[in-house]
């Protein structure tokens, strides 16, 4: 085994190099320009979707989608219906925090999304985004709460959901500002105190900032509203993340690898593409009579598993009682990402396309005209690229992905339900977002043995597992998709410390029972229930 080397990741959650970069250029990003004059640079090339859970989770296993099982927000029974919240539980491969304790490093884990309940056995952990509003089990182990509290009085995991109601952009303003405090407060508390050789400290907050606040920045963005209070909320969130890292940079120890990173980006959001409504206006969905999929409009926060559906949007859960199943041929029930689900026989409840043939040939015309749909106003196309789950991902889970992910133009947002229209613009409400996720995140690295002012082409998210082991000195788990950075390392780094690779973690299957069945609706390894022919098809192997 390699030295032991402590390794700080910063995982800012929507930091762009499309913002980072003109505002280090202006000289109000200090740390970060000294960091990046240091050390290796690179964009980060994030999953489909480009979604909190599923590329967060890849980030720290490693591993693709197919192989972790986060797929979103949510995780689907039944086909794509009679989903869940996603929980901890439902990672299907270690996370590095799991890996590093195995092998007897501890890790301080502050943030990190899908890590409540906490687990106390990696050293110490405070929950981040998607912890349940209210909780206050969200530290372990136990006795460390305590202490938070003390050294962080008021600490929380999130903004609260009052300032997220329509209307209140001031109040969302203050308290993001507040809770970002908290959490840099603690950052800096705890890695000064604890001991530890992995500190993975998330920032989540910037990005509810980046997806509410956006348009306020950007004169291009067709909602700009001119000059105002929040015209420089998003840049001084930046500034206000730059005077963080320097000092936790400044308790780093010298032998401390610095690792500055987002799983994905930003961008402007100028339009949101209705999944179910173009179904229906394609006619591969169907309503009965009596019913309409316009009915029943209801305002949603924007936040949690439904991030971004607006209020002129009736979601899926809604309508989904008056779809006529008997004629649907595909539906959308997930939220933000963009994935399809072919109503197919033998799997969802009231299936009707046949494997084989049929199946080949709906999922054929559904990307013809997908990428065949134009924007009416600009003539660009909305959907740039869909994939079926088989071409992205690979692994034990595969089959519980989307049957296809869309890629959609980088200011088009595709949301779950139906809206006024397939297409229609996002126009500025106090409610509703004007950011959007980017599938190009960030990666800065800094210390001993990287190559100084390097900057790398674009790199797999599921990299920096293995390249963050590798830093500590410790074997890259044989399960990952991802790989060791070697290009970023000098030659005298790698002479003296050779990739290696160690044997499969203990603990790879957290989330509990291996044995290949479906536990409580949740496919494991083995064949889907209904019959291998149906597992052979879904995997592609049968030709149309």
């Amino acid at each position: 085994m390699s030295p032991a080397s402590r390794v700080l990741v910063v995982a800012v959650d929507g930091a762009t190099f499309d913002l980072v970069t003109p505002w280090v250029e202006a000289g109000i990003l200090p740390t970060i320009a000294g960091l990046l004059d240091g050390g290796v640079r690179a964009r980060t090339r994030s999953t489909l979707p480009a979604l909190a859970p599923t590329s967060w989770t890849t980030a720290a296993t490693g591993c693709n989608p197919g192989q972790h099982g986060i797929f979103g927000f949510r995780r689907a029974r039944c086909g794509g219906l009679d989903s869940i919240p996603v929980a901890p539980a439902d990672i299907r491969r270690p996370r590095v925090w799991e890996i590093a304790a195995q092998r007897g490093r501890r890790s301080i884990v502050l943030g990190a999304p899908l890590t409540y309940p906490p687990r106390g056995d990696v050293g110490l952990m405070v929950s981040g985004f998607l912890t349940p509003p209210g909780a206050d089990d969200f530290v372990a182990p136990a006795g460390a709460a305590a202490e938070l509290r003390r050294a962080v009085p008021g600490y929380r995991v999130d903004v609260n959901a009052a300032s997220l109601r329509p209307g209140r952009l001031a109040a969302l303003r203050d308290d993001a500002v507040e809770v970002q405090s908290l959490h840099a407060e603690a950052a800096a508390v705890l890695l000064g105190r604890e001991e530890w050789d992995l500190a993975w400290v998330t920032f989540h907050v910037l990005d509810t900032v980046q997806h509410l606040f956006w348009r306020f920045m950007d004169r291009g963005h067709p909602a700009w509203p001119g000059p105002g209070p929040f015209e420089h909320l998003v840049r001084d969130f930046y500034v206000s993340l730059d005077r963080t890292l320097a000092r936790l940079l400044a308790q780093r120890g010298r032998e401390t690898t610095v690792v500055l990173a987002s799983a994905y980006g930003a961008a402007p959001l100028h339009r949101y593409f209705c999944l179910l409504g173009w179904l229906r206006d394609e006619g591969f969905l169907h309503q009965h009579e009596e019913g309409t999929l316009r009915r029943g409009l209801r305002r949603l926060l924007p936040w949690g598993g439904r991030a971004g559906v607006p209020a002129r949007v009736t979601p899926f859960a809604d309508v989904a009682d008056r779809i006529d199943w008997s004629r649907t041929r595909a539906y959308a029930p997930g939220g933000a990402g963009g994935g399809l689900w072919v109503n197919l026989k033998g799997r969802e409840p009231q299936g009707i396309v046949e494997p084989g043939r049929d199946y080949e040939a709906l999922v054929a015309e559904l990307r013809r005209r997908l990428i065949a749909f134009r924007d009416p106003t600009t003539g660009e196309p909305v959907v740039t690229a869909v994939h079926r789950r088989e071409e992205i991902y690979h692994g034990p889970r595969t089959l519980a992905a989307p049957d296809l992910i869309l890629e959609t133009a980088r200011t088009v947002c595709a949301v779950e339900g139906v809206g006024p229209s397939s297409l229609f613009a996002a126009d500025g409400a106090a409610h509703e977002r004007s950011g959007n996720h980017a599938r190009d995140g960030m990666l800065v690295m800094h210390g001993e043995g990287l190559r100084a002012g390097l900057e790398l082409c674009s790199v797999p998210v599921d990299d920096l597992a293995p390249t963050v082991l590798y830093l500590m000195g410790l074997p890259v788990d044989p399960h990952m998709d991802g790989r060791v950075l070697t290009e970023a390392l000098d030659a005298e780094r790698l002479a003296r410390q050779p990739v290696e690779v160690g044997v499969p973690h203990a603990d790879a299957w957290s989330g509990g029972a291996t044995d290949g069945r479906l536990e409580d609706g949740r496919l494991e390894d083995g064949p889907l229930e209904g019959g291998a022919d149906l597992h052979d098809h879904l995997e592609g192997r049968v030709s149309a």
